[in-house]
């Protein structure tokens, strides 16, 4: 996954690295800011456990290699943010002193390994993990999925990013100048290899370095817990460890896809592009190239060199991540409450005391008080979603009549695409007009990744492990046996994915920026059946008092519960207490009904457009048309 210096355009390097540098620079001041006192030798830990780790080359398809990253148990540790920095220094003392990955592509790796990774792991934990405690279960096996999640998502940006160099930098002749192969090859061939290999290893790897560490060392992530002398010394020998293991990197021979030298590369392709002949040595002259000692061979000397790449590489990672927090946040001190010392109080009372039965069944038994109160916040979201219409924006200031057939025709494109341009070009612009119409940024991000992740998902790795079988050949760029087994189910997985996610974009996107009985005249504009209409509304605001119905009791039982509530009284009063609250709610709802259509109500909501049809409307429908269809053109190649 580390991309060499020669693979891709001046461009892509100084877009990369102008976009990383402000955010290397708010990561080391946030990092210094909110780490603790306890948390930055552990900050040094991770950076060389990072770089250890990396040492660690696995197999993968087509005799190629991988490796961890580390990333998302950094991410989960101290922060994405801390993650990302930790990262960082890694890759830059490999490229600077071992040769491994470019010294210009520094921006570039570190967006896709750093940034990618960390974010997306660190994303995938939380949302995952919810309020689970530390050490368990849940939350390991949330942190194991948002490993995978970001070994995944740091291949399939590399890829991309490597695809788009024949687009951009090629000779007159056609022929690329850097990295030679489109996204239809280069993507899939790196979730290929990442999907089988590389991410089920770094699951593995941060599900077992998460639940060492939460098991033996918990003052690190709590601070609760008082740190002892011994504990700091006791996790660096464990360290030593690990180091004195990485020669096990040696076992798997050959390249990383995407790493070739120059007479690999001419004999896949036929040449060699010019960018890449001319720094094929590479810009900078590493001290130890490839983790070998220079001028010695032979297996006992590289067992040598890769011990000692590791102890220096480590050393110098751990040393610069502990020079840029320089000022880390003091732990505060626990200070005894005001009054007599504990040593004058009563052996009885100074004692902790066991929790009662009583209190254990409480606290099983509150899934009832806690699952309503949180669908009461979700009521409280959905109405604050109603005052995002109301705000000034530009989706805003829209017709509702154009917001809803530009949702609608964009929802049939999503449907129709045979290209991963449309429903990516349609993403960006999602995100775009997010902007623009000043919606909060992470709560739409939120309610798009929660909903993409409980139908995607569920659908998408399936169909990606099930259709990747020997003996149907779908693409065999390289001649690799092992490479031209079906890739059609990873693919039609990420399209999927896609298609969803794109599809779940615009429908926030309308559904956030109108109102929702304008969106519901737009609706029955465009024909929708009145009883559907009248449904809609009914149910909308049926939903809503429904379930703050049912929040109120439970703050009522709450109020009046006499002791603890055991788990088999709060089912027992959920299932009686919500069978007779949709009885009467469904009479309510057929009174309210028939006493709606006395009243001459038919679906149709007259005057609800505050404005009539301008021309900005028009041009509106006319720029996202053009949208998709440049995504179309854009997209021809890969189909072709």
């Amino acid at each position: 996954m580390h991309i060499p210096d020669a693979y891709l355009s001046p461009a892509t390097h100084t877009l990369t690295a102008g976009a990383m540098i402000p955010l290397w620079a708010y990561a080391a001041r946030r990092t210094a800011r909110t780490l603790s006192a306890r948390q930055v030798p552990l900050l040094s830990l991770g950076a060389a456990f990072c770089f250890a780790i990396q040492m660690f080359n696995v197999p993968a398809v087509g005799g190629t290699t991988a490796h961890a990253v580390g990333a998302t148990l950094l991410a989960i540790l101290l922060g994405p943010w801390a993650a990302l920095l930790a990262v960082t220094l890694t890759l830059g003392i490999q490229a600077l002193f071992f040769g491994d990955g470019g010294v210009l592509a520094l921006g570039a790796n570190s967006f896709n390994m750093g940034l990618v990774g960390a974010f997306v792991g660190y994303g995938v934990y939380r949302l995952l993990a919810g309020n689970a405690d530390i050490g368990d279960g849940r939350a390991l096996l949330a942190a194991g999925a948002g490993a995978f999640a970001s070994s995944v998502a740091s291949a399939a940006s590399t890829g991309a990013m490597l695809g788009i160099q024949p687009l951009i930098a090629h000779d007159a002749q056609g022929r690329a100048l850097y990295f030679p192969f489109g996204v239809n090859v280069s993507v899939p061939a790196m979730v290929h290899i990442h999907l089988l290999v590389a991410a089920p290893v770094e699951a593995v790897i941060t599900v077992t370095a998460l639940a060492y560490l939460w098991r033996n060392f918990p003052e690190l992530v709590s601070r609760h817990h008082l740190m002892r002398v011994d504990k700091p010394l006791r996790l660096w020998m464990a360290f030593l460890v690990i180091l004195l293991l990485t020669p096990l990197g040696l076992i798997a021979t050959g390249s990383a896809w995407g790493e070739w030298d120059e007479e690999t590369l001419k004999g896949l392709i036929g040449y060699v592009p010019a960018g890449i002949m001319r720094f094929g040595e590479g810009l900078l002259k590493p001290i130890l190239p490839d983790y070998a000692l220079p001028g010695r061979e032979g297996r006992g000397w590289e067992v040598v060199a890769y011990i000692l790449s590791a102890f220096v590489g480590a050393t110098l990672t751990a040393l610069i991540a502990r020079a840029l927090v320089r000022k880390p946040a003091p732990v505060p001190a626990e200070t005894p409450a005001a009054g007599k010392p504990m040593e004058t109080l009563p052996g009885w009372l100074a004692q902790p005391q066991p929790m009662s039965q009583a209190a254990e069944g409480s606290s099983r038994g509150r899934w009832l008080d806690r699952t309503l109160l949180q669908l009461r916040e979700a009521v409280a979201n959905a109405i604050a979603a109603e005052e995002w219409a109301r705000q000034p924006g530009y989706l805003q200031s829209l017709h509702p009549l154009a917001k809803t057939l530009t949702a609608l025709g964009a929802l049939v494109v999503v449907s129709l695409a045979r290209t991963w341009t449309v429903p990516l070009a349609i993403l960006a612009g999602s995100l775009i007009l997010v902007v623009v119409s000043r919606l909060p940024l992470r709560s739409f991000l939120w309610r798009a990744t929660l909903t993409i992740a409980l139908f995607g998902l569920a659908i998408g790795l399936p169909l990606s492990l099930q259709a990747v079988t020997p003996g149907q050949v779908v693409w065999e760029p390289f001649g690799w046996d092992s490479l031209a087994v079906s890739d059609a189910g990873v693919r039609s997985a990420v399209m999927l994915l896609l298609r969803i996610g794109a599809a779940v974009y615009v429908t926030l996107l309308w559904s956030l920026t109108t109102r929702w009985h304008q969106l519901l005249h737009s609706l029955r504009t465009l024909r929708l059946p009145r009883w559907l209409t009248t449904g809609l509304i009914l149910t909308y605001r049926y939903l809503f008092t429904l379930i703050d119905t049912l929040a109120e009791m439970v703050v009522a039982r709450r109020s009046r519960q006499v002791g603890a509530l055991s788990a088999q009284q709060a089912r027992g009063y959920a299932g009686a207490g919500t069978a007779v609250l949709f009885a009467k709610s469904l009479a309510l709802h057929e009174e309210v009904y028939q006493a709606m259509r006395s009243r001459g109500f038919d679906g149709d909501l007259r005057g609800a457009y505050a404005r009539g049809w301008q021309w900005r409307d028009s041009l509106w429908l006319v720029l996202a048309l053009l949208w998709i269809a440049g995504a179309y053109w854009v997209g021809g190649w890969h189909v072709g």
